[in-house]
């Protein structure tokens, strides 16, 4: 598979020059299975997110900016190539098969660079040559002493790493393995010292107090001054990548099985639905009866709003922008639309059923207009399922009043969807937006469109919290 990349880079021209020398670039992110960039606005959900920073977001790859623009540029390709196998488990057998030839080929050229070493200086150029073959290895390349302080390292080690070269010598290695590997590496140097080389998957603490997954191979040369040689691979962004497909890919078959179980159910409920109403309507029924014949009915409604919306929710997670377009005055029109309760069907969440359980009040201040891309349909979808779970939810207060009110505050659009005299339980308030933390399972299907609401604001690139205080609970939505 070959991977469409998309770049937006504001501050690395010279990298984004090389990039088009080595990709085929797409013109949309849409378009791209990756995106590289040096700002977080352009990271895309569903996608293989590569980030020229610092810090390292969650679930994406970072590249170090301070790094030289080669570097960089190869990193990317180790990425994208990277990518571009996974999850094949057998192609990716066949390249650690590769890494383990290269590496035995770096074992030769260390092994051959001491031996020159302690020849004379007749043989000083082809010495400065093997050094520069080794700096310039795609693999970090180290040397120890019996007492595991380190007495070279390549140039990839100090990329790799953040070290410099000068203030690797004399550091000791054992200090830079985590804690819970320690026991593995003195296990596989004792094992290289017996049998000349040992490989182990380990974690290094490197200089900005993170640590990396490497994959090592360990040898023990027996000369004049016996030392261990270290021959390692950064796959921390391998295993980053294969976890990110593993996600995409459970995603993709939740949802998909969801969608499919949600269509038969709604099927045989439908077909059920019209055999009990054609009963209730040629039997004759006393008091009584016709009261459970409600009962059958209301838990009919009920099963078809709880599959409706976990539908609903497996469709929100998965949501594509189709649209750019401006998200306060959207909003706006669509809260008039459920104070006024004129709203179409295809949006309201069920909404329809409980025109009479609620009243509205609006005030809207003056806000920039914010052009986000995004989904009219599932935006709208959000208004209303916040209005009829809370009624749902607060059963006992009804008709719920509610207002309305929308300004910026501190830069953001923000609206506040204030509900009146209604009180809940603080440690409810705090698993509300979470679809599977609750004390009580069955209270999720009692907002359960409260948290697709959430889940369709945050991939609109908002956020949503709720507060209360004595006179009743508010939900706040920035963007």
């Amino acid at each position: 598979m070959k991977a469409a990349i998309y770049k937006r880079l504001a501050n690395f021209r010279e990298l984004s020059a090389e990039l088009e020398n080595c990709f085929q670039i797409a013109g949309s992110p849409d378009d791209a299975d990756i995106i590289i960039t040096d700002n977080t606005d352009f990271i895309r959900e569903n996608k293989l997110n590569i980030i020229i920073s610092e810090l390292t977001p969650e679930n994406h790859i970072s590249i170090n900016p301070k790094i030289p623009t080669a570097c960089m540029l190869k990193d990317i390709q180790l990425a994208v190539k990277t990518y571009s196998i996974s999850p094949r488990i057998d192609r990716i057998s066949f390249l650690q098969e590769q890494n383990a030839l290269l590496s035995e080929a770096n074992k030769g050229l260390v092994e051959l660079y001491n031996l020159i070493d302690n020849k004379n200086h007749q043989i000083e150029f082809l010495k400065n040559k093997l050094e520069n073959i080794i700096n310039s290895a795609g693999e970090s390349i180290v040397e120890l002493n019996e007492e595991l302080s380190i007495t070279y390292a390549n140039l990839k080690f100090s990329d790799t790493t953040g070290y410099g070269r000068n203030n690797s010598v004399g550091k000791n290695f054992f200090n830079m393995v985590h804690p819970q590997d320690s026991d593995s590496f003195k296990n596989s140097l004792a094992l290289a010292a017996s049998e000349k080389t040992a490989n182990l998957q380990m974690r290094l603490r490197v200089d900005n107090g993170a640590f990396i997954t490497i994959n090592a191979y360990v040898t023990m040369v027996k000369n004049t001054l016996p030392h261990y040689e270290i021959i390692f691979e950064d796959i921390s962004k391998k295993l980053l990548i294969e976890q990110h497909m593993k996600k995409l890919e459970e995603k993709a078959i939740v949802a998909g099985f969801s969608r499919h179980l949600s269509h038969n159910i709604l099927n045989a409920l439908t077909v059920a639905a019209g055999f009990l109403r054609k009963l209730r309507t040629e039997s004759a029924l006393n008091e009584q009866q016709e009261q459970k014949w409600n009962v059958v009915e209301h838990k009919c409604r009920l099963i078809e709003e709880i599959v409706t919306g976990y539908n609903d929710y497996t469709n929100a997670i998965s949501m594509r922008p189709d649209e750019d377009f401006d998200i306060s005055e959207f909003l706006k029109a669509a809260f008039i639309e459920i104070r006024d309760k004129s709203f179409s069907k295809n949006f309201s969440a069920f909404l329809y059923n409980f025109l009479d359980q609620y009243t509205m009040t609006a005030e809207f201040g003056e806000t920039r207009p914010r052009i986000v891309p995004g989904s009219r349909m599932f935006l709208k979808m959000a208004a209303c399922y916040i209005i009829k779970d809370s009624i749902r939810f607060f059963d006992e207060y009804v008709p719920l009043k509610f207002h309305i009110s929308a300004e910026d505050i501190n830069g953001k659009f923000t609206i506040n969807i204030r509900l009146h005299d209604v009180d809940v339980d603080t440690n409810i308030i705090n698993t509300m937006l979470q679809p599977w933390n609750h004390q009580v399972l069955s209270q999720s299907f009692d907002y359960w469109g409260i948290v697709i609401s959430n889940v369709i604001v945050e991939k609109h690139g908002g956020s949503m919290h709720l507060t209360k205080d004595a006179e009743g609970l508010s939900f706040i939505i920035e963007f």
